[in-house]
C-alpha cells in the first residue's frame, strides 16, 4: 500500500470554487471583506475563511450574501453554493485515492464530474476519456512514468472510473474532442493488439449522441494546432468555465475570463481545421482497416 501523506489536505476543490465565486461577488459590490462581515453580522475572520473555502456556508447564510451582493432571488445559485460549501473531499467514488495521489489529479477528477460540457485537444495521444483498458495500461507503463505498480494501477483505474460522466443516467457529459491523426498511428510493439482495441473504442464512440470526435489531420500546419494538451470544462449556473493544461498526474487550473475566453478561441480554430465530426468517424475507420 502507498503511504498515506501527512500533510494537511486543503479545502474540496468545489469548497475553495465556492469561497472564490463569493469572493467575486463581493468584489463585484465593491464591498470590503470588513464591511461586508459587519452587514452580514460576523467577523473578518469567518468572511476570510468562507471566501477560502475553509468554513461550510449554510443556504440562509449564502442567501443573506447575496442578498447584500445584489444578486436577488437566484436560488439556483443559493443551492449549488451551499452544496459546493458543505461538499466533503471523499464524497465521490475519488475518496478512496485521497492522500494516495496528488491533489491536483483529484481537483481535475471532481471538477470532470460536475461538468456539463467538455472540450479537450490533445497534440500527442487519445484523450483519457476516451482511451481504452489497454491502451491506459501501456500508456502508465511506459517509460514516461514512475517505475511504481501500484501507483501505475492506482492512475491507470481513476483514468478509466472517469470515464463514467459519458454515460451517467439522465445527464451524460458532452465531450468534443480534437485528437491529432498522429495519434491513431501509433504503435506498441510488446501489444499489438492495443490500437486495434482503441480505435475499435473511437468508432464507437463517435457514434454517441452526447461525444463529437475531430481528428486533426497530419497536414495540418504544427503552428495550427495547440502543442499542449488542455481540457475546457463548463459548468452549470453559477460556475464559470475552468481550463485544465493537462498532465497526466493533473493540471495546471486557469480560471480567469480572458484567459479561458482565449483558450476557447484556441480550440474553435483547431476545430474549424479539423475534419468534420462524420469525416473524422471515416477515417477512423480507415485506420481501423488498415491496423495490422
Amino acid at each position: 500500500m502507498l503511504p498515506m501523506t501527512q500533510k494537511k489536505l486543503p479545502p474540496p476543490v468545489m469548497r475553495r470554487r465556492a469561497g472564490s465565486l463569493l469572493r467575486s461577488y463581493r468584489e463585484n459590490a465593491d464591498l470590503g471583506p470588513g464591511v461586508a462581515a459587519k452587514r452580514l453580522g460576523w467577523d473578518s475572520t469567518r468572511q476570510g475563511r468562507i471566501e477560502r473555502g475553509i468554513y461550510r456556508v449554510s443556504q440562509d447564510d449564502i442567501r443573506k450574501m447575496l442578498e447584500l451582493y445584489g444578486i436577488h432571488g437566484d436560488e439556483e445559485a443559493v443551492r449549488e453554493l451551499a452544496a459546493a460549501s458543505n461538499e466533503s473531499a471523499k464524497a465521490g467514488w475519488w475518496g478512496s485515492y485521497v492522500g494516495q495521489v496528488s491533489d491536483a489529479l483529484l481537483d481535475f477528477v471532481v471538477l470532470e464530474s460536475k461538468s456539463r460540457k467538455i472540450r479537450v485537444q490533445h497534440p500527442a495521444i487519445i484523450p483519457g476519456l476516451l482511451q481504452a483498458p489497454q491502451y491506459v495500461r501501456e500508456i502508465f507503463n511506459s517509460p514516461l512514468h514512475p517505475d511504481n505498480r501500484e501507483l501505475s494501477d492506482m492512475l491507470s483505474a481513476i483514468r478509466m472510473a472517469r470515464q463514467e460522466v459519458l454515460h451517467r443516467p439522465g445527464s451524460p457529459v458532452h465531450l468534443h474532442a480534437l485528437i491529432s491523426e498522429a495519434a491513431l498511428l501509433h504503435r506498441f510493439p510488446k501489444a499489438p493488439g492495443v490500437m486495434k482495441e482503441q480505435l475499435r473504442k473511437l468508432a464507437d464512440d463517435a457514434g454517441q449522441a452526447n461525444i463529437t470526435i475531430q481528428i486533426v489531420p497530419v497536414d495540418v500546419p504544427a503552428y495550427a494546432a495547440a502543442n499542449q494538451a488542455m481540457t475546457i470544462l463548463d459548468f452549470r449556473h453559477p460556475w464559470p468555465p475552468v481550463v485544465s493544461i493537462d498532465s497526466s498526474l493533473g493540471g495546471n487550473f486557469l480560471e480567469k475570463s480572458a484567459e479561458v475566453d482565449d483558450l476557447g478561441v484556441v480550440f474553435d480554430r483547431i476545430a474549424e481545421l479539423a475534419l468534420s465530426a462524420d469525416e473524422s468517424r471515416e477515417r477512423i475507420n480507415t485506420h481501423l482497416e488498415e491496423s495490422f
